[in-house]
């Protein structure tokens, strides 16, 4: 082939093109680490911003970010003062400054965190963010050991433990926590122990309110004397709760589920098959987060607004929901009690907030309850009260023990003989206690 200088030309440009495009590659890659540095710290950034609410704030004290690697400080101080002030009288702090050392990586940063003014403190924060904010992490506690000052004489020790997860941008969060065993010593030789502590969840938050679900329970508590016996023991508890948002209607689910195996107190009574299964199902969506947001400024309500709570009671109540008690049993020695019942509010139930009586007369449902003869006859009271029922035929009177079950239509606890009483007499012993307290 003969070569022109065209030719030699044309090969020197395809030449420089490759090399150009080796040479950008190159570059590229270089610069890489410092534009994920870059990217990461807007993430970062962020991140600890949004963590800013009344009750805590947080910020960045410094972040020195260099080609490889970054260092980062961030102090978070509680602001709640009423929490800030118990937090004091405990002892316990109320700023925490957390140094992260990060390393930056192709598509995601990896950070090592750890507690700055508590080097002593055996906790370390895991985390791997992707550049999108996604983050994955595992928080792990060391074997850790407490001794209270002179006038704190309580020590505590709690085994290893951890905690993983994930969290997204969208808010999304799902956890797992293991607890192994807590122990707290008191000067006069009592003992407060704690085992297999656990907790799972998986939702989002949303406008203050938790959409999806979360549990924990726990093997054993037990209250030891000065001889490791036992004063006061609980066997497997555990707690569920459930919700979620009906999109089409703007309808909010709740459930909340309590069990526990046994309960074991003072000359040796028993508790046992404990289980309560509570529903709110129905809720109006703004209505219902407007009263929890409500009640996180105001725990106590009656320092709330009149003026803004009415319109949400207003709101709740128009639209209407249902409260149910899906089910609910225990046993006392060998007695049981079992009980489940639905209340409903109709939709269309308005003027609640001006008339609080036309209430009781909108409701529905149903109810039932079962309890065992023994013990009915361990109460007296009781026991004359269930008698009187059965003789009126509103309780039938089983082989075991003793069963009611009614519909609640207007306002009225309706049996199946057609008899009715007024749904505010199941109340009328608590409020006469109240007034009779005050």
């Amino acid at each position: 082939m003969k070569y022109t200088s065209q030719n030699v030309l044309i090969i020197s440009m395809n030449q420089l093109k490759k090399y150009g495009a080796i040479g950008g590659a190159v570059a590229l890659v270089l610069c890489w680490p410092l534009a994920v540095g870059h990217i990461g710290q807007k993430v970062i950034e962020d991140g600890v911003a949004q963590l800013n609410n009344e009750g805590v704030t947080a910020e960045i004290v410094s972040y020195d970010r260099s080609y490889l690697s970054s260092v980062v400080e961030t102090r978070y101080q509680v602001q709640d003062p009423i929490l800030k002030e118990q937090l004091e009288v405990d002892g316990l702090p109320t700023e925490l400054v957390v140094k992260s050392d990060i390393s930056h990586g192709l598509m995601s940063l990896t950070a090592n965190s750890v507690l700055k003014n508590f080097p002593d403190f055996p906790l370390l924060l895991k985390t791997v963010t992707q550049l999108n904010g996604n983050t994955e992490f595992e928080l792990s506690l060391d074997s850790w050991s407490y001794q209270g000052s002179d006038d704190q004489t309580v020590s505590m020790s709690i085994s290893p433990s951890v905690a993983t997860g994930t969290a997204t941008v969208l808010g999304q969060v799902s956890f797992q926590l293991n607890v192994p065993s807590v122990q707290l010593d008191f000067e006069n030789g009592e003992q407060l122990v704690i085992n297999q502590v656990s907790a799972k969840g998986e939702g989002k938050q949303e406008n203050g309110f938790w959409l999806g679900e979360q549990s924990a329970s726990m093997k054993q508590f037990s209250i030891l004397d000065q001889n490791h016996d036992s004063l006061f023991d609980i066997d497997t508890i555990g707690y569920t709760f459930k919700s979620s948002l009906n999109a089409e209607s703007d309808r909010i689910d709740t459930q909340h589920i309590f069990d526990m195996t046994q309960l074991t107190y003072p000359e040796g009574a028993q508790l046992s098959d404990l289980n309560v299964d509570f529903a709110m199902n129905s809720l109006d969506r703004s209505a219902f987060e407007g009263l929890v947001s409500l009640y996180r400024s105001n725990p106590s309500l009656a320092h709330a607004d009149i003026n803004e709570i009415a319109p949400l009671i207003e709101n709740l109540f128009a639209r209407g929901f249902q409260v149910s008690m899906n089910d609910m049993h225990f046993k006392i020695a060998e007695e049981e009690f079992k009980s489940k019942w639905l209340v409903e509010v109709p939709e269309g139930t308005e003027n609640v907030s001006r008339d609080p009586s036309v209430v009781l007369p909108a409701l529905q449902g149903n109810m039932n309850a079962y309890m065992s003869r023994g013990m009915a006859l361990a109460h007296p009271m009781l026991a004359q009260g269930v008698d009187e029922l059965v003789v009126m035929d509103m309780i039938k009177e089983k082989d075991a023990g003793y069963e009611l079950d009614a519909n609640i239509e207007g306002g009225q606890l309706v049996f199946e003989n057609g008899q009715q009483i007024p749904l505010i007499a199941l109340f009328l012993p608590l409020l006469m206690g109240q007034s009779m307290g005050q």
